[in-house]
């Protein structure tokens, strides 16, 4: 498995996927980025780890994310031929970026499988980021060399499998929707809820913070929560990070609200039911874009499973994946967004509802059911190799 975009064990989906497969009976390797503190080697939960040093790019704009690219892709590139010429049998690729074509086509010219699994959306991510231009084209160039070098593709959810057949020119037996997910075992973790309706509401956001993901949008919702007659004081923790934490905590001072907003930062995974539990209210803030219409996002199976109610604006896959277990809002719609906080909190009988309704949904999105797809589409790629 090559993985540039995360460190591991961070990256929750390639953790859950490896760790699958090394049950399974499959010798893994996962080659990723180093973060600080960790060991260049290593054995986690049955799963071989190497990781390479890198440079971090997000500070220093398109050049450098160009030069963090570069370099994993010289990083990854080595790793693949190695695994290549030590036998692995076949090569698997997380993206973001789609930048691993040329490793996947050595294994394809030596009759060896390649799997892409298909987590974001690159070209429609890359204009969210930097705007239209070269850039965009040229990764839905590379884009289009990932899919046609692809013996399978994992898709996270049904409109990725859509981008698959339809831009990737895949065939359906070629292509398994494996979703993100948790654990079954976080439906049974036991919460206690507040009862009666709250002057106080406790908020939580977990996940990355990226352009993309519309956090700084929950300034103006907290405001909002502030200015309402009579006003309803939030309490927002924000678990996780990344490059636009800058500007989340810019606009939380411009609208005078960063004395209610705790920054968590990045925890380990067995410690999120335990901080969702404590929420009133869990948020996505996500903006209707392209990529955002298309794409599940993790946080939102994981609020469920732990059986919280949900305030989201109304995006196609998101309403697929809450349905009648959150409260959906116009995108855009700030007020609207804490207008629907607030009747979570107040109306104590509604929250109970979206509560249990999520935790009824949830049992369907967790890690199980997608595991089995995994493994599955192991099994016909094996079988086609024989």
């Amino acid at each position: 498995m090559l993985l540039e975009n995360n460190p591991y064990p961070r990256d929750v989906r390639v953790r859950a996927e490896a760790e699958a497969l090394a049950r399974a009976g499959y010798a893994v390797e996962v080659i990723a980025p180093r973060a600080r503190g960790e060991r260049r080697r290593e054995v986690v939960a049955g799963v071989r780890v190497r990781r390479f040093w890198t440079i971090d790019g997000s500070e220093h704009g398109v050049a450098g994310f160009a030069g963090e690219f570069l370099l994993a892709a010289l990083m990854l590139h080595a790793a693949a031929l190695r695994a290549l010429v030590t036998g692995a049998e076949i090569l698997h690729l997380h993206n973001p970026p789609d930048i691993l074509f040329p490793a996947a086509a050595l294994f394809r010219l030596a009759g060896r499988g390649v799997v892409f699994d298909h987590h974001d959306l690159g070209p429609e991510t890359i204009e969210a980021k930097l705007g239209p231009g070269p850039l965009v084209r040229f990764a839905a160039l590379c884009e289009r060399l990932t899919f046609a070098t692809a013996t399978h593709v994992l898709a996270t959810n049904e409109s990725y499998a859509e981008i698959a057949l339809r831009r990737g020119g895949k065939r359906r037996g070629e292509v398994t929707v494996v979703r993100n997910g948790p654990p079954l075992a976080w439906t049974t973790v036991t919460v206690s809820p507040r009862s009666g309706a709250l002057a106080r509401v406790e908020l939580m956001y977990a996940g990355t913070l990226s352009t993309q993901d519309g956090a700084e949008g929950l300034a103006p919702v907290l405001a909002a929560l502030r200015a309402l007659d009579p006003p309803l004081e939030p309490a927002l923790s924000v678990v996780g990070g990344g490059d636009a934490q800058p500007r989340l905590e810019a606009e939380l001072e411009r609208y005078g609200v960063r004395d209610c907003v705790t920054f968590v930062g990045w925890v380990d995974r067995e410690r999120i039911p335990e901080l969702l539990a404590a929420a009133d209210v869990c948020l996505e803030p996500a903006p209707a874009s392209e990529v955002n219409e298309r794409s599940t996002l993790m946080k939102l199976a994981e609020y469920l499973a732990l059986g919280r109610a949900v305030v989201a604006y109304d995006l196609l896959e998101s309403r697929r994946t809450l349905g009648d277990a959150a409260l959906l809002v116009t995108p855009g719609d700030a007020d609207g967004f804490a207008a629907a906080i607030a009747r979570v909190a107040r109306d104590p009988q509604l929250r109970a509802r979206l509560e249990a309704r999520a935790r009824e949904r949830a049992h369907a999105l967790t890690w199980e059911h997608s595991e089995r797809a995994l493994l599955d589409a192991y099994a016909s790629l094996r079988a086609g190799a024989r």
